[in-house]
């Protein structure tokens, strides 16, 4: 019997570790991609790999969205626009911010994050993947005293699905770790969760999936889908006119599989939303694990011997270029927290787009009007997290066995909100 043939498009954290669960399974899997490894937002991100998250919609999100927009260094800034897709997009996002929508999206990203960080440290341990992966939480950290109560009754909100949280006040915190400044009123710390570097996650599991078996093809830059007479997806067409065919088609290009499934008639509603990072060496003492700043959503991570700052979702046409002020608004503000931030040495700068969906979950599945299409994308800040379960769910899907997770709101039709 001959082995089914899968193109993965897209070579970050979600296509290969489908590509490397459908290697596994005996399929015959070839990866395209235009970037080498690296250079997009899986290896961007901040390094935490924080199970049982709240998605980007909640209660008041959409509030505060509409605030933060007069401000450019802001968490979120959305470039005033009157585009019919973003303004079809802030709808949507408006309407998924209420408590009911939010708490239906938690269970399902709660139960998501047994299942990933599983997956993850068993393909670490099989495939002896070095990422200065550790499993020592992150921390929600606290500037203003009043808001601590509300921060840890949400850190408590998922232990109902088995999640672990601790508050921990100012003193407490220092006692621990001393690598915080005395503006930090105390923290909610996530012990479940795990901090790693997404660079050398990804080099390691891109020899991994060639290890598997799949083709990797780094220098193919994708234009369409190919699609044939009877409405059935066959492939990808690259630039040169080539066609990749396979039985099952996987994308996973983030934002760019919105464009690319449209060539074959697909509609993938996402925005793009860029995020930066600041990778820094010479911080003395580094953090002993990861955290986001409460109230400015900066996130952090040290990684080896030095520390990465990452944040901001910056929701404007594509191709626009960095706006330096919300790059330097991350190292600032995270001085105001972090002991030694201010005098480190600037390694190196990134920025990258994340593929955002109206109410904050992924797109998994396959394309009820495509028959061989299956989507992996809008992960959003959740995509190195979500990554490895997004594999095992695409190939169970794909081999047509049991998921580890059934999930309607993951589907490319969502249940009706």
């Amino acid at each position: 019997m001959s082995q089914p043939r899968t193109v993965v498009v897209g070579a970050g954290i979600v296509g290969l570790c489908c590509a490397y669960e459908l290697a596994r399974a005996g399929h015959r899997v070839t990866v395209l991609d235009r970037e080498p490894i690296g250079n997009a937002a899986s290896s961007g991100n901040a390094g935490l790999f924080s199970i049982g998250h709240y998605p980007l919609t909640r209660p008041g999100a959409a509030w505060r969205g509409l605030k933060w927009m007069f401000d450019r260094t802001s968490p979120l800034w959305i470039k005033p626009s009157l585009s019919p897709a973003l303004l079809k997009w802030l709808w949507t996002f408006h309407r998924h911010c209420d408590r009911a929508t939010t708490e239906r999206a938690v269970t399902t990203l709660c139960a998501l994050g047994w299942e990933t960080i599983a997956a993850l440290e068993s393909m670490l341990d099989r495939e002896r993947i070095e990422c200065h992966y550790e499993r020592t939480g992150w921390l929600d950290l606290i500037t203003d005293e009043t808001q601590l109560d509300a921060a840890e009754a949400e850190g408590r909100s998922i232990g109902k699905f088995g999640y672990s949280t601790r508050r921990l006040s100012a003193r407490e915190l220092c006692d621990w770790d001393g690598a915080y400044t005395d503006r930090v009123a105390g923290a909610i710390h996530y012990t479940d969760t795990a901090i790693l570097h997404p660079g050398m996650l990804m080099q390691s599991l891109a020899a991994a999936v060639v290890r598997a078996g799949a083709t990797l093809r780094l220098d193919a830059t994708v234009s369409a889908l190919a699609k044939e007479k009877t409405g059935k997806c066959v492939g990808a067409r690259l630039s040169t006119g080539e066609t990749v065919e396979a039985e099952t088609t996987l994308l996973a290009s983030g934002i760019w599989s919105q464009e690319l499934a449209a060539t074959i008639g697909v509609d993938v509603p996402m925005q793009p939303a860029r995020g930066y990072h600041i990778q820094l060496d010479g911080v003395d003492p580094l953090p002993r694990t990861g955290g986001v700043l409460h109230e400015t959503a900066v996130a952090y991570a040290p990684m080896g011997s030095q520390l990465r700052l990452a944040g901001t979702l910056e929701i404007a046409p594509l191709g626009r270029p960095w706006m330096r002020r919300r790059l330097d608004a991350i190292r600032r503000k995270a001085s105001a927290c972090l002991v030694g931030v201010d005098g480190a040495h600037v390694v190196r700068e990134w920025a990258g787009y994340r593929p955002c969906t109206g109410d904050g979950m992924p797109v998994i599945g396959f394309a009820r009007e495509v028959p061989n299409l299956y989507i992996a994308t809008g992960h959003a800040m959740m995509g190195l997290m979500l990554g490895p379960v997004t594999g095992k769910i695409a190939c169970a899907d794909i081999c047509r066995t049991a998921p580890p997770v059934a999930a309607d709101l993951l589907a490319l039709v969502r249940p009706r909100n």
